[in-house]
Formats: C-alpha cells, structure tokens, sequence
C-alpha cells in the first residue's frame, strides 16, 4: 500500500494562496495542436496475451489494450481474506455494478503460511475459490503476490518464522536463505492458480511483483525484481502483465516490468498531529507521475523515475486512494469528494488506468500465533486497530455501500464506455497553471485531446481548503484547424466543483462541439441510441451541436433553430425525461437525458432480459443471474424505476406494486416487514485514569496504548433481542460514542474495534455470526485524553469533562438491512 514520507509540519503556505478569486483575464487557454508522438510499441517483454478463445491483451507506451484496440479499466482493491467467504460472491457483484473491470488483490504471505510448511488455502483463505468467483462474474484479476506486501499488516505480510529465520539485510534481496523459502510458497498459489490464468481462459491477467520497494544495495533493486519475475515464470506465472509499484525512485528491471502509480488524499500513516497543507493529489500534474504523498516504509534516498525512462510505459495507477486507514497518530475522516474530486484530476494528468485503495474495506483475522496487523509493537511504522480495516472505502468493512460508492461510479460508467476513446489522448497543459499544490488562486484544469477530440477536466476542490468560486469562466482550447470556445456564454465553476466535459464528440454521426454536462453512460434500445449526461449543481447544462452533421434538434418544447452554423441547447432542466432528440445526417436519431447529479448517483445499468436497461434506485443495488438484488437500510420500503420497461412485471421477494412511469422510468415499489431489534448496554465498569501517551517506534511518533493501558477502558454488557438474520441483508450495530479506542468482545475474544475519528462506528453483525459469534457481547471504551497528541478532523475531537479523559457512549442502535431480489423475465 501506501508509504512513508516525512510531512514537514512547519510547512508554511505561500502568502495569498487561500484568499478569494482573482478575476481571470479572458479565457483560460490551453494549445493542443502540437502533433502527438505515437506510441511505442515492443518494447516491453511481458507474458502471453492471448487467451484461447482469442481474445488478446496487451500495452504500448502509451495504453493498454484489449482486443486490439484502446482500454481504459477501471481496478479496485479487495482482500479476500478480510472478509467472510459467504460475502464474496455479492460484494464482487458490487463492484462490477458500480464499474469495476479488475479485481486487485493482495495475496498475505503470514496468510497462507503462518507456520512454515502448514499451508492454508481454506474457508476464507480460499484464493482458488475467490478466483473463480471472478471468473464467473467476468471479472479480470491482478494478482499482488508479493512476496512482501505491505498492507497494514505485521512484518509486511511475512510470516513470524521468516523474520526470525532470515537476517534483515537478506529479506527482500537474492540472499539464498530468503529465494529458498519463497518458492515452496509461490509454488503452493501456482497450485491454487492452475487453470485460471489469461492464457487458459482464466482472468488472471497480471502479477504485481513486490511493493513499495526503492533498496538498492548488493542482490537487491532492479536484480531483484528480475530474480522474482524469473522465478514467478519458472512456476508457470506466465500473464500478459507484470507491475511493480514505481514511486519513491522505484528500481525495476527495464523492459520487464510496468510501473503503476497512486497518490491518497490524506497521509495517516504521518508523525504529527497538525492538519496537512493542500495535497498534490487535486492539482493536475504535467512532469511527474508521482503522487507528493507516496513513499516507502523502511526505503531508501533514491533517484526519481525522470521522464525520459517513463517514455517508454503508459501513466497506469494502482494505488489511488478510494479511502485511507484510521491510525492511532492521525484519524483522518474523509467525505465522498475528498475521493471523487482526484478523478478528473488523475485521468486529466494521462492516467490510463485507474486503480484504487482499497475498494473494499476488511477485517484481519487472527493468526493462530498472534495478532497480525501493523503495530509499533511489531517494530512497525504504524499502529493500526487489530482487526478492523475498514479504509473508508466505497464498499465497507461491513458490506454497505458508502456514499462515495455511488459518486465514484459516475465516472466508472463513463470510463466503461468511452474510455476506449480517452485513452489514446495526450494530455495537454493549460497556458497558466497553479505554482504549486498550495496554490488555490490559479484554476486547475486540462485537456487531453486526438485531433480534435477530446475532453476537458476541471477540479475547483481540495480536502480541507475551501476554494473560491470561479466567475466568468471560459475555456479556450486550441486545437489543429480550429479554436474552440466553451461555454460560449462565461459561466460560474461553484465551490468545491469538479468535472469532465467533452468537445467534438461524435454522437452517432452527430458532432457535439461541447457540453457543459458531464457524459455518463450510452445504451442502444433497439436500434436507438441513448446517451446520458448529468449536470454539475450550479453550472447551467448546456449542447452544442454542428450542424453540418446535424438535420435537427428537438426538446419537449419544439425544435430548436440553427444559429451560426451551430445547434445550441441552453439551460437544459436536468430530469429523468428525454431533453433532447438529435438527428444526425445519417442514421436513426440519438436520444439524450440529462439527469442531476444526484439522478445520476442513483442510476445504474445492467444487461436484463437481453437488453441494456437503465435501474432508477435510491437503494443499494448489485445484479445477478438476471436479478436486481436491492437493500435498503433502516427502511423498510424499496423503490426502483427501470428503463426501458419491461415486457412483463418482475417477480419479488416482497409483494411488488407497479407504479407512475418517472421521466423514462417504470417504477415499482415494495415493502417488508417492519424488523424492530433491541440494542440494551449496561455498564458494568466506568473509564479509569489513563497516563500520558508514550512515544516511539520507528516513526517517533506516539503510539497506541499497552494491553495493561487498556484495562482503564470503560466497558458494557451488549444485549441484542430478536437479533435474527432470517429475511435480511444484515443487521448494523451503529455505536455513537466518544473515547480514544472501542472494542467489541465475546467474552474474552475480541470481535473487531476501531479508533475514534468522530464517526458513529458501523458493525456488521452478519460478520460477527460468520465468525462464530457466541455471547455474551462486551463493549469497551478506552478513554481519550484531552492531551492526546493525535490529528482529528476540525470539529471532530469532542468535548471533555473536568476530568481531562473521555469514554462516553452515546447510543446504540441495532438497525435491520432489508433485502428485495427482483427477478426479471424475458
């Protein structure tokens, strides 16, 4: 995962930097009409790219490609062994809903082979299982397999055995003593693997080699790497791509491998508790693939990549944060945009694979030796909670979809459908650009173009730095026998906005010269095309057709007149009804919605009953074998509209009433059975008196309390009534408390925990019952001290009592997660 660097606290920012806007001097600029080097072509020396049914895989300098042509997927981060096997087959259906093309995982060395030669590939360590799940879902895999990970986890992910067995200088190098008990265990996942790679039909496609790894000294670095990739291929790892993490003067074998990148909206694993200037991660970055914020625990002072040895990869990433991890030093709690704002900015800067970290939250088990997550106890640079690995991401630890999972997809879809089309585009850098990271008075924004196609990217938001409103905006974009200006009348970019705009985009025959919405998805309903836009709240949604290829524009208030050569369709209402009909010179009419933002959030697309359709749902949402699998927290009602409608009603798990048509929409409702579970706490013991926090280990910083610490904790009986699973998704445990560190128990086995960081704490009891969960349950509060040295968000650290030291629970609820399958006939 992520790494270290040292975040310079007394950094100070540039006097002016966070004052109001400056007006803008005419339009802001960007020349595109410089030709673009085409890509380069073999020069990597990578595996077999061509699957038995024929289907090829393969990469330039540039690009990826499938099929031959330009792909732009989408990849997020799932641990397997974080979470319960029963789960994996709906949370996988998850993220191929939300847009996700590849599945990255880790495979955890201390996992399989905590004891030397006991090897354990079952229940939730299945990996062969996992695979095929992937398989079946047509889900492609990257495989991490190591041998050291990272991850959060104690030693990296290498086993106890290991560290004792092997020298520290020896690890992660050619020692012999090291190779030797590395390849009994890759052999052991080629086992696990056999039939399932690209090249025998499988959706293993790739192997990341290492991570995070910058060492330099005698049998380590670029020899390394290429040892590791010979010994992968002796045991048959034979796949069309090989990684390797590239920040922090990564050293890799030319030629052999790929380097991917990545970049994370806050730094946790940081030594102090003052608030972080501005991240890199929101201003667009023209020489550098580097993430500012990426580093390497326990690495090296090495040379940058420079851009000349990069020429000759594609910009691809891995590691973009769709989260971070709360530590015990700094808790940061981040809000949906925090994420989804690095996506115009990354894709903007030539990404041309976006890869996340993590995608799916977990929870670590315990080993049968000891506790396994990343500890100052272990010697490790962080102190992380035992089990809980939540990562705020998109897919939680409990299995609900967060917020930021619907934003995210908003531009999955889009990357889904034209990413194709994005990916061959150069970047280009816009005339004036911001002086540093720091820098909020200068617009952020970019192009990237083919010809004279193309997109705009625009961020106006950074985490924790309100920036100011944009007035009169203008975009001026050069580009080779034309310069385009948008919008034609100057606009307002709102704070915190952020968006992809296209320009001479060719519709189906139809040419747009621009939209000041943004492109989310297109669908054929029989031989009629649809595309679907949404509209940035506070910026008018405006098309703009040519007219040369363009007979007519109709909105539901008539046709719309051809002015200077152009057809112009301004102020668009967003809604769920068509907004426009174009017809082209040629072919059948293009048919455009152009939803909010928040329509947006809430539509998804899926192939039923032979047909692309569009799902209208405030609910959370996955499909499966021709079923649209919902659920609904709290609530007990489902609503779901789906476009275009359907021959015949579905069949539901619940009585289903057909309701009015929205817009395009056919909807639909049902309602369970209202579920009432009891959540009761007695305390049984108050907080006691917690001494000052300690500080050490390798970052110096303060570190999480002793076991005998942790006897000061405040503790509660927990008692559910009617706690039953049957009929629901799950239930949450919803804890509202204040304190430094909480823990649940059965008994004396602990069940999982977290720190504080000012959010309510979600369990997943559905988790816990897959766990073997037996009562009675125990809560326990650690008290947080008024002093304690750590980073919480701005009005995120709470009040406290005379006494200095808080552990106060405020509520419980036990909140049911109903459950509606809805079947779709043909």
């Amino acid at each position: 995962m992520m790494r270290i660097r040292s975040l310079l606290l007394g950094l100070l920012v540039a006097a002016g930097s966070f004052g109001v806007a400056c007006a803008q001097p005419g339009p802001l600029r960007v020349d595109a009409t410089a030709p673009a080097p085409p890509p380069e072509t073999g020069y990597l020396r990578l595996g077999t790219s061509t699957a038995p049914n024929g289907q090829t895989l393969g990469v330039n300098s540039q690009y990826l490609l499938r099929n031959g042509q330009p792909w732009l997927p989408v990849m997020g981060e799932f641990h397997f062994t974080r979470l319960p096997k029963a789960r994996w087959e709906e949370q996988l259906l998850k993220m191929k809903a939300g847009g996700v093309q590849i599945v990255a995982t880790y495979l955890f060395w201390i996992f399989h082979e905590e004891e030397q030669g006991n090897f354990n590939f079952h229940g939730d360590r299945d990996f062969r299982a996992f695979v095929q799940l992937c398989a079946k879902h047509d889900l492609l895999v990257l495989a991490r397999i190591g041998p050291w990970n990272h991850a959060e986890l104690r030693n990296g992910g290498f086993p106890d055995w290991l560290v004792k067995q092997v020298p520290a200088a020896a690890l992660r190098s050619n020692d012999p003593a090291y190779l030797a008990a590395v390849r009994p265990y890759w052999h052991q996942l080629r086992l696990q693997s056999k039939g399932l790679l690209w090249k025998d039909g499988g959706p293993i496609i790739g192997i990341q080699l290492e991570n995070e790894y910058n060492r330099g000294k005698t049998g380590q670095g670029a020899v390394h790497i290429q040892q590791l990739k010979e010994m992968a291929l002796a045991e048959g790892f034979d796949v069309p791509f090989y990684t390797v993490t590239g920040w922090q003067g990564a050293r890799y074998p030319e030629q052999e491998v790929i380097p991917v990148f990545g970049g994370y909206p806050d730094e946790p694993w940081g030594r102090g508790p003052a608030k972080m200037p501005p991240v890199e991660v929101y201003n667009f970055r023209f020489k550098s693939r580097e993430g500012g914020n990426l580093g390497i625990q326990g690495g090296e002072t090495a040379p940058r990549n420079n851009p000349a040895q990069l020429a000759h990869y594609p910009f691809l990433g891995a590691e973009f944060g769709s989260g971070v991890p709360v530590m015990y030093r700094r808790r940061p709690l981040l809000a949906p945009a925090d994420v989804a704002a690095m996506l115009p900015v990354q894709l903007g800067s030539g990404v041309n694979l976006y890869g996340y970290y993590m995608f799916h939250g977990g929870r670590n088990p315990q080993g049968k030796l000891s506790w396994l997550q990343e500890s100052s106890r272990t010697n490790s640079y962080n102190d992380l909670p035992r089990i809980g690995y939540d990562f705020q991401a998109p897919l939680s630890e409990t299995g609900a979809e967060s917020p930021l999972f619907a934003q995210l997809k908003l531009v999955h879809y889009f990357l889904n459908e034209f990413g194709g089309l994005l990916a061959p585009m150069t970047t280009r850098a816009p005339q004036v650009q911001p002086s540093s990271a720091s820098d909020l008075t200068v617009p952020r924004w970019s192009v990237r173009t083919q010809g004279q196609s193309g997109f705009l990217f625009c961020n106006n938001y950074v985490r924790n730095y309100p920036m100011p409103e944009r007035p009169e905006v203008q975009f001026e974009v050069r580009l080779p026998g034309e310069t385009l200006t948008l919008p034609q009348t100057p606009t307002t970019v709102p704070t915190g906005s952020y968006f992809i705009w296209p320009f001479n985009f060719n519709m189906n025959g139809a040419r747009l010269k621009y939209a000041t919405a943004q492109l989310f998805t297109e669908l054929q309903v029989g031989n009629e095309p649809y595309y679907v836009f949404f509209a940035q709240p506070g910026i008018p949604a405006e098309l703009v057709f040519d007219a040369a290829t363009v007979q007519a524009v109709t909105t539901p208030t008539g046709p719309v007149a051809a002015t200077s050569g152009q057809f112009r369709v301004a102020n668009i209402k967003p809604g769920t009804d068509i907004a426009l009909t174009v017809q082209p010179r040629t072919g059948p009419a293009v048919s455009i919605l152009v939803l909010s933002e928040e329509q947006a959030r809430q539509t998804w697309k899926a192939s039923l009953a032979g047909n692309e359709r569009l799902v209208y749902t405030p609910q959370e949402i996955y499909f499966q074998d021709n079923q649209i699998q919902l659920q609904a927290e709290g609530k007990p009602t489902f609503t779901v509209g789906i476009f275009p409608a359907l021959a015949a009603a579905p069949g539901g798990s619940l009585p289903l009433q057909q309701g009015p048509t929205d817009g395009v929409f056919q909807t639909y409702t049902a309602t369970a059975s209202v579920r009432s579970i009891e959540a009761r706490t007695a305390l049984l013991k108050a907080g006691g008196i917690v001494p000052p926090l300690r500080f050490g280990g390798p970052a110096k910083g303060v570190v999480e309390p002793s076991d005998t610490t942790y006897q000061q904790a405040a503790q509660w009986r927990l008692t559910l009534t009617n706690a039953k699973l049957n009929g629901l998704d799950d239930i949450i445990l919803l804890f509202t408390y204040a304190g430094d560190v909480i823990r649940l128990s059965a008994g004396s086995r602990l069940l999982t925990d977290d720190f504080y960081n000012g959010a309510p704490w979600r369990v997943s009891y559905r988790n816990l019952v897959a766990d073997g969960l037996k009562m009675p349950l125990l809560l326990g509060i650690l008290p947080l001290r008024q002093d304690a040295p750590i980073y919480l968000e701005d009005g995120r650290r709470p009040a406290f009592p005379a006494s200095g030291q808080v552990s106060e629970l405020q509520n419980v609820e036990a909140i049911p997660r109903y459950r509606l399958a809805l079947k779709i006939t043909k």
